[in-house]
C-alpha cells in the first residue's frame, strides 16, 4: 500500500493547488475529471412497480489511466457509491466485471482501463404512480492512477419516468458489454482443489478442456503475491496453477476466494478450501 499513500499525499497537494486555481477562475471540476468522465446510466428507459432496475456508473478513462477492482492489488482503492434514492427504493451490491492485471514494477494492481461499467441492481417499491418522475442520485468516490494517483468525487443523477412498460434504453449496449465480464459460477463438471505447498498455493482445475491462458484474481488482499508469475502446468483433463503466497501472509488461511479467467474471455468465481500437501502423496495434488 506504500505507493498508494505516497501518490495520494503528493496528489492531495497538487489537487488542492489545481482546485484553488480552478475555483478562482469559476470552474468547479475536480482534477480527476480531467482524466476520467463518469455518468449514471440505466438499462431501461422507465421505472415499473415492483420490478428490478439495473443502473450503472460508467467510467470513461483517458488512455494510460486506470481505476480499481474490489481488490485493488498492491495499491489503490476500489470505487465507492453512496446512493440517494426515493422512498422504497433499495440498492444492491456492485456487480464487478473481472479486472486486468496492471503492472508498474514492483507493483501489480487489479483494475480497469479505457472504460468500465459498474452495474448495481435497484429494487423498486410495489406501488409507483404512473406519469411521475423519480430521481436516482449517487455520490461516487474513486481513485484514478497513472504515474500519480488522483482521488475524485462525483455527484451523479438520473431521472426516469414511471410507466407500465419499460423498454431498453440507449445505454443497453454498455450493460451487454459489462454483463459479459461478470464472473459466472463454476460449471458443475469442474473439479477444483487447492493445496498449500511451501511458499505457494497450487490450484488444480479439472475443467475437461485445454486452456491457453489462465489467470487467478484473489478476492482477499495479501494472500498471494500479486506481481508473481502464475505458472500453469497441464495434466490430463485439466490445469494446475501455481500461486506464490504473499510475503505478508503470516497465518494459514482456510479458504482461497477469487476469480479464474480462462483464455482472457470467461471468468468464474471460486471459493475453495485449502488442504495441506502430504509429502510422498502427489496424487492429492491432482485430485
Amino acid at each position: 500500500m506504500a505507493r498508494f499513500f505516497i501518490c495520494v499525499l503528493g496528489v492531495v497537494v497538487l489537487a488542492s493547488a489545481v482546485w484553488l486555481v480552478s475555483a478562482k477562475r469559476g470552474h468547479t471540476q475536480s482534477p480527476a475529471e480531467d482524466h476520467a468522465k463518469l455518468e449514471l446510466v440505466s438499462e431501461q428507459n422507465a421505472l415499473g412497480s415492483g420490478q428490478d432496475l439495473l443502473v450503472g456508473v460508467r467510467f470513461i478513462l483517458e488512455d494510460g489511466w486506470h481505476t480499481y477492482w474490489i481488490n485493488p492489488g498492491d495499491s489503490g482503492e476500489a470505487p465507492r457509491i453512496k446512493w440517494q434514492l426515493p422512498v422504497g427504493f433499495q440498492a444492491g451490491s456492485i456487480q464487478w466485471p473481472y479486472p486486468a492485471r496492471l503492472t508498474t514494477p514492483p507493483f501489480t494492481d487489479y483494475g480497469y482501463e479505457h472504460e468500465v461499467l459498474l452495474m448495481v441492481p435497484i429494487r423498486l417499491p410495489e406501488k409507483l404512480k404512473e406519469g411521475e418522475t423519480e430521481k436516482i442520485a449517487a455520490q461516487v468516490h474513486f481513485l484514478i492512477c497513472r504515474d500519480v494517483c488522483i482521488p475524485g468525487q462525483k455527484q451523479l443523477e438520473l431521472s426516469l419516468p414511471v410507466k407500465n412498460r419499460a423498454v431498453a434504453s440507449p445505454g443497453r449496449e454498455f450493460f451487454a458489454a459489462a454483463r459479459a465480464r461478470i464472473p459466472s459460477p463454476t460449471p458443475p463438471n469442474w473439479k477444483i482443489s487447492l493445496a498449500s505447498i511451501g511458499d505457494e498455493f497450487v490450484l488444480n482445475l479439472r475443467i475437461g478442456e485445454p486452456a491457453k491462458v489462465l489467470q487467478f484474481f484473489p478476492l482477499d488482499a495479501e494472500q498471494i503475491e500479486n506481481g508473481a508469475s502464475q505458472d500453469v502446468t497441464v495434466f490430463p483433463g485439466g490445469v494446475r496453477l501455481h500461486l506464490k503466497k504473499s510475503n505478508h501472509l503470516l497465518e494459514p488461511i482456510a479458504r482461497l476466494r477469487g476469480l479464474v479467467v480462462v483464455d482472457s474471455e470467461r471468468a468464474y468465481s471460486v471459493d475453495v478450501p485449502v488442504s495441506r500437501f502430504i509429502k510422498n502423496a502427489p496424487a492429492q495434488i491432482a485430485d
